[in-house]
């Protein structure tokens, strides 16, 4: 027996009651279960009375067990009979029980909004053109000629441009910090890689050198306990390296790349700098374009969903700063924030991606947007072609072949068909 006590756009809430007959159905189901897995003097497994199951597995446990099976049971029984068709596990809160009598819970799930005359076409979103300059040339080549650069210890003082290496403790109102002492730590002076005038400091002193001095950090800096405050350092510089940097020339585009010439190698690294400037115009244009979609329909994001996708957020954090040797309680201790700060910021953030998931699967669905094995085995074998040489092809392509990670990638495939879709009829 089941009501409706609240129907949005995009999440269904239900009270449903396990009457006392079902509910003796499920409980001698694992009354029988339970009691096979445990020995009771004077029964053969599977036939002692529920007295005795309840006292050797413990009273608590013997109904949460039934309370597992009986709900999810009712739950899609109930949804199947509204025709509800939902997109996330539900949330369960129990009102109501008594064991062997009767079981009240309610069940909040989240649907797909329900979007009338979806409108997808013809909005006109203008395509971003890109162009080369020859300031991209000059830096794309100065980026590489760095990157081949050989380090020659020298024993003058240290200037911009040269390597360094130094150790460093930083006191802010005479208190360290986290992150404020490193060894040997590098860094290419004028580089910008360190607190702004940190760098700066360290010219003109040489290998063995020790000295203090001042740094005050931006107002926007992203730890909230430094920004604006004035820190202490105090630091010795233990190696200087001057950067030798190539001449450019035919023979070292053919050492760096096997270009037969230096104007071939120009050539390859504008084409590359055209390709991530028209990547990059690409992906601005497309979240133009699917804002405008999800504008236009005023599209409701289920709450469920939301917050699932704010969990997932959360997560990629935690990774990301795990790469910065950062912890996330590190993080917010430094930024002054909690956990709920954190979930509240990417709210915004959240909801957009909710949104343009469900729309996307809508005009897949409109559109007829469908793959064969054929098209996921291409993707497989284009992605496990640029593999490293440390990566076993074969475990890569295993791992593919993944059911999970299968569908995962047939969802990548028609997302990326319903995105070309939706280019050829909005962008001009």
């Amino acid at each position: 027996m089941y009501k409706i006590l609240d129907r949005k756009s995009a999440e269904v809430k239900l009270e449903i009651e396990i009457e006392k007959e079902k509910l003796k159905k499920v409980t001698d189901m694992v009354l029988e279960d339970l009691s096979k897995s445990v020995k009771i003097d004077g029964f053969r497994p599977g036939k002692a009375p529920l007295f005795m199951v309840e006292k050797e597995v413990g009273k608590d446990k013997f109904w949460a067990e039934v309370v597992d099976k009986a709900v999810p049971e009712s739950f899609y029984e109930a949804i199947i009979s509204e025709k509800i068709i939902t997109v996330s596990q539900p949330q369960i809160r129990i009102t109501q029980f008594v064991p062997g009598e009767k079981l009240i819970f309610e069940a909040v799930v989240a649907v797909l909004p329900e979007i009338k005359d979806l409108k997808y076409k013809d909005l006109k979103i203008k395509e971003q053109k890109v162009s080369v300059t020859e300031e991209d040339k000059k830096e794309a080549l100065e980026g590489l000629l760095q990157r081949y650069s050989e380090e020659k210890a020298v024993e003058r003082a240290a200037k911009k441009s040269d390597r360094v290496e130094v150790d460093f403790k930083g006191t802010m109102k005479g208190l360290p910090f986290d992150g404020g002492e490193s060894k040997n730590h590098p860094v290419v002076l004028g580089s910008g890689m360190l607190v702004a005038g940190f760098e700066e400091k360290v010219e003109g002193h040489k290998k063995g050198d020790e000295f203090e001095f001042d740094v005050t950090f931006p107002k926007d800096y992203h730890a909230a306990n430094l920004a604006g405050e004035k820190v202490h350092f105090e630091v010795k510089l233990n190696k200087v390296s001057e950067m030798i940097v190539p001449e450019p020339s035919d023979k070292w585009a053919k050492k760096v790349g096997n270009f037969e010439s230096l104007a071939k190698l120009k050539e390859e690294l504008e084409k590359q700098i055209k390709f991530e400037k028209e990547l990059a115009a690409k992906r601005q244009t497309e979240e133009k374009m699917l804002g405008k979609i999800i504008e236009t329909n005023k599209l409701e994001a289920p709450e469920i969903l939301v917050g699932e996708e704010g969990h997932r957020m959360i997560h990629e954090a935690e990774h990301n700063l795990s790469h910065s040797g950062l912890t996330m309680e590190k993080f917010l201790e430094m930024s002054k924030k909690t956990l709920g700060d954190l979930e509240k910021e990417m709210k915004p953030e959240a909801e957009k991606r909710v949104k343009i998931g469900i729309v996307l699967g809508e005009i897949a669905r409109a559109e007829n947007i469908q793959i064969d094995d054929k098209e996921v085995d291409v993707e497989i074998k284009k992605m496990v072609s640029v593999a490293g040489p440390e990566t076993s092809k074969e475990d890569l392509r295993a791992a593919y072949e993944e059911p999970k990670k299968k569908k995962e990638l047939e969802n990548s495939i028609i997302i990326k068909k319903t995105l070309d879709k939706l280019w050829k009829y909005n962008v001009v």
